[in-house]
Parts: C-alpha cells; sequence; structure tokens
C-alpha cells in the first residue's frame, strides 16, 4: 500500500512539474513574440514631451541613472493595473519611474486615470511620433533603461511589481 501511495504521489509531483514547465514556456514564447520587434540593447529615443499637469517639458529618462519608461493608454485594463508596480518602485527609489500616455483623446482622460490609480510619478503626454519613436503597438509596453541610456529590457502586458524591480535592479 506505502509503495502505491509513494508510486502515486511521485506521478502527481512529475505532473506537476511538467505542467509548470509548460506554462513556464508557453509564457516565455508569448512574451518573446510581443517583444519581437521592440529594440533592445540600443540608446534610448531622446524624448522630450508636455507633462500633463502643464508645468513644461520633461524628459522620458535621465542621463546617468537607470529606470522604466511605461507607455500606457488611459482606456487600458491592464495599464490600470500594472501602473501601480511601477509607482512603488519609483516611489521606494528602486528606480526612477515615467509613464508616458498615449492612444488618449484628451488630457481629462489622463487626469482622470492618474486619479483612479493614485499614480505619484510624472506624466508626460506622448504623441503618435512618440509611439512610433518607441515602437509602440500594445499596452502597457514598458522599457528599461540603464544609467547609459541604453535600453536593456523591454515587456508587453501586465507586469508583477516583482518582474519590474528585478529588470530595473540588472539594469544597475
Amino acid at each position: 500500500m506505502r509503495a502505491a501511495w509513494r508510486r502515486l504521489r511521485s506521478r502527481r509531483w512529475t505532473a506537476l512539474l511538467i505542467d509548470a514547465a509548460l506554462i513556464v514556456a508557453v509564457m516565455l514564447g508569448v512574451h518573446a513574440w510581443q517583444t519581437r520587434d521592440l529594440p533592445v540593447d540600443e540608446p534610448a529615443p531622446e524624448t522630450v514631451l508636455a507633462l500633463l499637469d502643464g508645468s513644461g517639458l520633461a524628459a522620458a529618462t535621465r542621463p546617468g541613472q537607470a529606470g522604466i519608461v511605461y507607455f500606457f493608454a488611459p482606456w487600458c485594463f491592464y495599464c490600470k493595473t500594472s501602473i501601480g508596480n511601477l509607482d512603488a518602485i519609483a516611489a521606494d527609489g528602486a528606480a526612477w519611474g515615467t509613464a508616458v500616455a498615449l492612444g488618449y483623446d484628451s488630457a481629462d482622460e489622463v487626469r482622470a486615470f492618474v486619479e483612479d490609480t493614485g499614480i505619484r510619478m510624472p506624466v508626460l503626454m506622448g504623441t503618435p511620433q512618440t509611439a512610433a519613436d518607441w515602437s509602440i503597438r500594445a499596452f502597457p509596453t514598458y522599457y528599461v533603461v540603464d544609467a547609459e541610456g541604453r535600453i536593456s529590457s523591454r515587456s508587453v502586458g501586465y507586469s508583477t511589481w516583482l518582474g519590474m524591480r528585478m529588470r530595473a535592479w540588472m539594469a544597475r
């Protein structure tokens, strides 16, 4: 009886490991497909845009510091659920974070998004040219920029706090 139980338990663990490996493989495949046309290991585009609050212009990146440039659309569900992860990373000083609004109809729509999410990081008002410069085709898309101003990593879709933090840490 014990031997049968051990075999059954062993099969369960084997099946669980195979399932986990399959899930990881599918996730990596989807990520590779989503980011296939996004630049990496290239200089980040020099981008200066108007701030949402109207106080002037700001650069999307910060020379000499590693951080994340996060592109979002105010109507995007996944943007609303993941932008708080970046805001938390920026707030605790792990990396700077800049949010760039794209795909919006008005500044009021972007302001409502900021109010709904409660983010505190700077929000820049992107343009169609910004989307073209950064190869944005889906939301959210974010780039990790290293201290030398080069794109070290990129991702499309929802990202966890840990995933963003690890990518930003690796860019240092």
